[in-house]
């Protein structure tokens, strides 16, 4: 219970942080004297920043996709192999709470990369369309990198319960080894610090 409530209070923490970031704002509108074909020119050129960002962010809404995959079906503490038991194939770390929060957080993660790589997708399908919205493509990039920023977090705190519940026999390098995981959240942290608390209007 303990456990649940500490991955409860970092991830709440975490998403209170992020749900009012916005990466990128919507242009106001332009004044009736702007010329429209300038308008224009300066929309298309925010859809090319746009897009150049979103193909690095693609490669690790991939890679982050991949490997919350693969660490489905390689779980913490391997699978009951005798063939007399009535649980052969199953998970032997099942009935531990931290190794049920790391499937739960794991496939979080999972969900979370796969819908920011459908996002990227999206953008891009409507970027090469005959008519570009612009609003749409930043709305898309900014869900998209919210979905990305919480799949990061589920793999941080899924790491830290993974190690906890295979190292939970030696409670201080298991404390040592999630403390040390977690640090990316003070990393985090600080970026936000370092970015403008207010965007330009």
């Amino acid at each position: 219970m303990a456990m649940s409530a500490i991955v409860e209070t970092v991830l709440s923490h975490l998403f209170s942080a992020t749900s009012g970031m916005m990466l990128v704002v919507p242009p106001q509108a332009e004044s009736e004297g702007n010329d429209h074909e300038d308008r224009a020119r300066r929309d298309e050129k925010v859809v090319e920043n746009i897009m150049k960002t979103a193909q690095m962010h693609l490669v690790v809404a991939t890679l982050l996709m991949t490997v919350t995959f693969t660490a489905g079906f390689t779980l913490p503490g391997g699978f009951e192999s005798d063939t007399n038991s009535p649980n052969k194939g199953m998970a032997i770390l099942l009935r531990r709470t931290a190794f049920r929060v790391f499937v739960v957080l794991d496939a979080i993660a999972f969900t979370c990369s796969s819908g920011a790589v459908f996002a990227y997708f999206a953008m891009a399908a409507n970027a090469i369309s005959a008519v570009t919205e612009l609003t749409v493509i930043i709305h898309l990039y900014n869900m998209a990198i919210a979905l990305q920023i919480y799949a990061m977090a589920a793999v941080v705190v899924a790491f830290a319960t993974g190690m906890y519940v295979t190292l939970e026999h030696s409670l201080g390098l298991a404390i040592t080894v999630c403390f040390i995981g977690c640090i990316s959240f003070i990393v985090f942290c600080l970026s936000m610090i370092l970015l403008p608390q207010k965007r330009p209007t």
